[in-house]
């Protein structure tokens, strides 16, 4: 028996080739990001949660500048959950990515349109809109319904 075949598959560190997969071109636009804020950023790893489907991933800088790298990959991905761990191990800090799934993605970006202000105003500007035109609605039937006196 022999032994399975391994292909060569695009990963993030390789800048020449196209990612195939949507991990692999995750890590090829987080890899981008980051190191737009520190030349030293790598993968360190990339993880599927089963339980939803959505990605982990890791960035790990040399230089410490995962706080930076942070800030970077909030500002590309804002309905990813971005956060900064300590690596009690070895002492270094490692940002963390987690994308969620498209579904999840809807919903964040629904509860965050909700939230914004111009989104109150012209929420609130539609439904006195709506008022006014059921008013006039209103007085234009009765006056066609109403005999005149």
């Amino acid at each position: 028996m022999q032994p399975p075949v391994t292909t060569a598959n695009p990963t993030a560190n390789d800048d020449t080739s196209q990612p195939q997969t949507l991990a692999d071109r995750l890590c090829a636009a987080a890899l981008k990001t980051a190191r737009s804020v520190d030349g030293s950023a790598r993968i360190s790893s990339v993880a599927k949660w089963e339980h939803d489907d959505s990605t982990l991933l890791k960035v790990r800088t040399d230089s410490g500048a995962s706080f930076g790298v942070a800030d970077a990959l909030r500002r590309r991905w804002p309905l990813a959950t971005v956060c900064t761990i300590r690596d009690d191990i070895n002492g270094q800090n490692e940002t963390q990515v987690l994308v969620p799934t498209g579904i999840d993605q809807l919903h964040r970006a629904r509860a965050m349109a909700k939230e914004s202000g111009a989104a109150l105003w012209m929420a609130l500007l539609v439904r006195a809109l709506g008022m006014a035109a059921a008013i006039c609605f209103v007085v234009v039937v009765l006056s066609n319904v109403m005999p005149p006196r």
